[in-house]
Order: C-alpha cells, then sequence, then structure tokens
C-alpha cells in the first residue's frame, strides 16, 4: 500500500477536532464508536463521531494532496487530545494566501504520522505517530443522519413545546462555538425513523451537528404543565417584590 500524504492547516484541523471530539462515545460497551474518523480526500478532510445521541460533523480544506482519493482514518479519543496538545496555534491563522501554520499527515498501511510542515518545512517540525485503526462500520451512518436533518422538514411550531432534550447532550455544542467563535443556529427538524424529531445544529460554514430529541409522554406533559401554572401563580408576586426592593433603593 502507498502512502497518501496531505496538508492542511492546523488551526482549522484544531477546530474540527476539537468541535466533534465532545460527541466521540466514552462507552466502554461500544469500543467501535469511541474514536473520531477523518475521511480525506483529495479537497476535503471530513471529520466526524457520534455516541448515539448526538452526532457530529466538521470540514476541513486539503492545501495538498499525493496518493490514494479517498482514505478512512479513525483516531483514538486519547490520540485526538495528544494531536490538539502537540500542534497549537498563537492566536488566529486565517489569510486570504492560506494558512500560515500546516500540519503534514502522512497515512500508511499501519500507521499515521502527522508532522508540522509550518514555514519553510526544514525537516525540524514537532511530530507525533500513532497507529493506523481497523475502520469500524458504525461510524459509516453519521454524513447520512447529519443529511437527514439538514434536508427534513422544519418541525411545526405546534410540536415544539413537546421536544425535549438531555443538559448534557444540550452542553456538548458549546466546544463548536469556542473552537469557531460563532453563534450555533438550533433547528428542530422532522424525521428520524423511529418517530422522534431531530435537532440541526449549525457553527459557521464548517460545522453541523445533530441531536436527538425526546418527545413528552402524557404524564411528563402534565408535570410541565403542573410547574407552568405555578409559576404562573408565583411569577408576579416575584416581579412586585423586585420592583418594591428597587423602590427603596
Amino acid at each position: 500500500m502507498t502512502t497518501t500524504t496531505i496538508t492542511v492547516g492546523t488551526a482549522d484541523l484544531r477546530q474540527a477536532l476539537t468541535a466533534v471530539k465532545a460527541h466521540a462515545s466514552s462507552d466502554k460497551d461500544f469500543a467501535e464508536i469511541n474514536r473520531i474518523r477523518l475521511t480525506i480526500g483529495p479537497e476535503h478532510v471530513t471529520v466526524s463521531a457520534t455516541d448515539r445521541f448526538t452526532a457530529a460533523l466538521a470540514d476541513v480544506s486539503v492545501w495538498s494532496h499525493n496518493g490514494e482519493p479517498v482514505e478512512i482514518v479513525e483516531l483514538l479519543r486519547d490520540d485526538v487530545a495528544k494531536l490538539l496538545s502537540i500542534f497549537q496555534v498563537p492566536g488566529k491563522d486565517s489569510s486570504a494566501d492560506g494558512p500560515q501554520y500546516l500540519l503534514r499527515l502522512a497515512i500508511g498501511a499501519e500507521q499515521v504520522t502527522a508532522t508540522d510542515c509550518s514555514g519553510l518545512d526544514i525537516g525540524v517540525g514537532r511530530e507525533y505517530l500513532f497507529p493506523r485503526l481497523a475502520t469500524e462500520d458504525a461510524l459509516n451512518v453519521v454524513p447520512e443522519l447529519i443529511a437527514r436533518a439538514h434536508f427534513g422538514q422544519p418541525v411545526m411550531l405546534g410540536d415544539l413545546a413537546d421536544m425535549t432534550v438531555s443538559g448534557d447532550h444540550l452542553a456538548r455544542w458549546k466546544e463548536a462555538a469556542r473552537a469557531y467563535g460563532e453563534r450555533l443556529t438550533i433547528e428542530p427538524r422532522q424525521g428520524l425513523p423511529h418517530g422522534s424529531n431531530t435537532i440541526l445544529i449549525r457553527c459557521g460554514e464548517s460545522f453541523l451537528g445533530a441531536m436527538v430529541s425526546q418527545p413528552q409522554i402524557d404524564e411528563d406533559k402534565d408535570r410541565s404543565r403542573e410547574h407552568a401554572e405555578r409559576w404562573t401563580a408565583r411569577l408576579p408576586e416575584i416581579v412586585a417584590g423586585a420592583t418594591i426592593s428597587g423602590d427603596q433603593g
């Protein structure tokens, strides 16, 4: 097997890995998704991961490519953490002429080598080698899941009241917002096979994600209605108390 070599912007890859790794599973019972996938092509690297409840996909531009038209590399969470700690970029790194800090990935049959090739590339850049894992089929579904959410019909306004999400799942998206320095766009969508709706998450031009929402059962709806009624009764008193406190000051 020939070695495929690509060059990417270090900052671009760091953003993608940081945003996506939050969605890789840490459940030991699902080792096949305890990893982050890089799908490498001549013009783009797609970074993806899922833990079955959230899924994320990020796009990285390829500045040079030599070798196979498509390669798939899967990284363990620990390897991603090491890459992020070794290859750092001071401040923002973007211009019309391309990134100043570059990373070369050499993909062989048994190992992948990441090398800092910034500047004149005189052969003294930092380097990290990690084993090339056997590719699992489990992550094949991530692009399809996110495409289904992207192309899905918006959830009707009346259905929004029945959608709930996990606080832990919701918190994961802050990594994308932080990495890309962009606000999150949240778009409820119809259309998972088992009937649940999904939530499409956008962050800038290079990141998409999807999150499962859970419909409320009748018991949950009744409890939510009771909570709302209690707040309806309580809030006027709270507002009045705040007004009195302000007048006394």
